[in-house]
């Protein structure tokens, strides 16, 4: 066995420990950096073959709730071209291309189904008034929106008639308006004779008759107490729809309703 000087013994101890001091933090940043750099390689293949390689591109594109020509409308709104990376198809941008180009649609869900579908489970809207001027219906939903026109009148869909402005042009506030006017009617007892088609003039007004009476509704507005005024005056045996004398109501402004062609009051 060799025994070296002792000097020389305690400065290889001392060289030994540091080389363990230097190896040891050195070797741990290195293993940190390579598994970085590994994490980091895989995170890159992924995005590359997700969103930019062949792998799961658009192949089919399903629609449900609708057929047809309506279907046929979806997909060329939604405007997806086949081979686009699925992942690359944005689901919000697909529904507002869609609302904004199709009225008839009320909502649309749009669904990624891997490797390479896309659904769109559409809900249409629903009529709830047709608005006619001249040969041209057009049907509205209960919001107020005018979305589509029609050869025929759905059936059981009320019809109001328009004068002056194009039904698509009318406000959604208008159109719910005349929504609610009709949809508050009182039965036809109430009324005490037939509802006729309300009218929808160029000055934002509305007129309906009742048989003999005519009633003169102004805006479509503030309908529920605008019917209360209507009911309550029928009930006055001066006001008769059925009468042989052509009679009006206005309550246009409702609170302080007009009365004309009352009979005269007997003499004596």
């Amino acid at each position: 066995m060799r025994i070296l000087p002792k000097g020389m013994a305690e400065r290889r101890r001392q060289r030994r420990a540091q080389r363990r001091g230097v190896r040891g933090p050195k070797a741990w940043r290195c293993a940190v950096l390579g598994w970085g750099s590994l994490v980091a390689v895989l995170a890159a293949a992924l995005v590359f073959l997700f969103f930019y390689s062949v792998a799961f591109t658009v192949e089919t594109v399903r629609v449900s709730g609708v057929e047809g020509e309506v279907a046929d409308s979806v997909v060329r709104h939604a405007d997806i071209p086949q081979g686009r990376p699925l992942a690359r198809v944005s689901e919000s941008r697909v529904s507002e291309r869609v609302l904004a180009g199709d009225t008839r649609v009320r909502s649309i869900d749009v669904t990624r189904r891997w490797p390479s579908t896309v659904v769109y489970e559409v809900e249409l809207r629903e009529p709830a008034l047709a608005l006619r001027r001249g040969d041209s219906t057009w049907v509205a939903d209960a919001g107020g929106v005018v979305y589509d026109e029609v050869g025929k009148r759905p059936k059981g869909v009320p019809l109001v008639r328009v004068a002056g402005e194009e039904p698509q042009a009318l406000s959604r506030e208008t159109v719910r308006g005349l929504v609610e006017l009709w949809s508050l009617r009182p039965e036809a007892k109430a009324l005490e004779g037939e509802l006729s088609v309300p009218t929808y003039a160029a000055n934002g007004t509305v007129t309906m008759t009742v048989d003999q009476l005519t009633l003169a509704w102004g805006e479509p507005t503030e309908s529920e107490k605008k019917w209360k005024v209507v009911t309550a005056l029928l009930d006055q045996e001066s006001i008769d729809p059925l009468g042989g004398i052509p009679q009006k109501i206005d309550v246009s402004s409702p609170e302080t309703p007009i009365v004309t062609g009352l009979p005269a009051a007997p003499q004596g």
